[in-house]
């Protein structure tokens, strides 16, 4: 099975281990080279760095077409919103899990057909574990 993640935050961090003890591979996708490479590092994993804005590029080389997950986890809402539905809506991924702070955004990608957790909510990553298991 193969999932993608955008953002190699906190969060990553605490889900890598169950997905991959689940059986996925993972591919994380960031801009941020050191903790690309402190995830590189955990083994099992793999990395993307990001460097330009063609991130269609970026899913394409994360095999985003034969995935099975795709979790937008970066610090940037609209980044993880833009990214989830084309994910979702362009590629097809059949469980895509979308990150936002603003509760309005929520709201909205909500409604729009998106699983959506937010860093307001108590433990995000038992939120995203739940949206996982569905």
């Amino acid at each position: 099975m193969e999932a993608v993640i955008l953002g190699s935050g906190r969060l990553t961090n605490l889900l890598l281990p169950t997905l991959v003890k689940d059986g996925y591979h993972v591919t994380v996708l960031d801009d941020d080279s050191d903790a690309l490479e402190r995830l590189a590092a955990k083994g099992k994993i793999d990395t993307i760095l990001i460097l330009e804005p063609h991130i269609q590029d970026y899913l394409q080389q994360a095999n985003i077409d034969t995935s099975e997950l795709f979790l937008a986890m970066s610090d940037d809402d609209c980044r993880n919103a833009l990214m989830a539905q084309i994910a979702r809506y362009l590629f097809n991924v059949p469980m895509v899990i979308c990150l936002l702070d603003d509760p309005h955004l929520q709201e909205l990608y909500t409604e729009l057909g998106l699983d959506v957790v937010g860093s307001s909510s108590s433990d995000i990553s038992q939120n995203v574990r739940q949206a996982l298991k569905g």
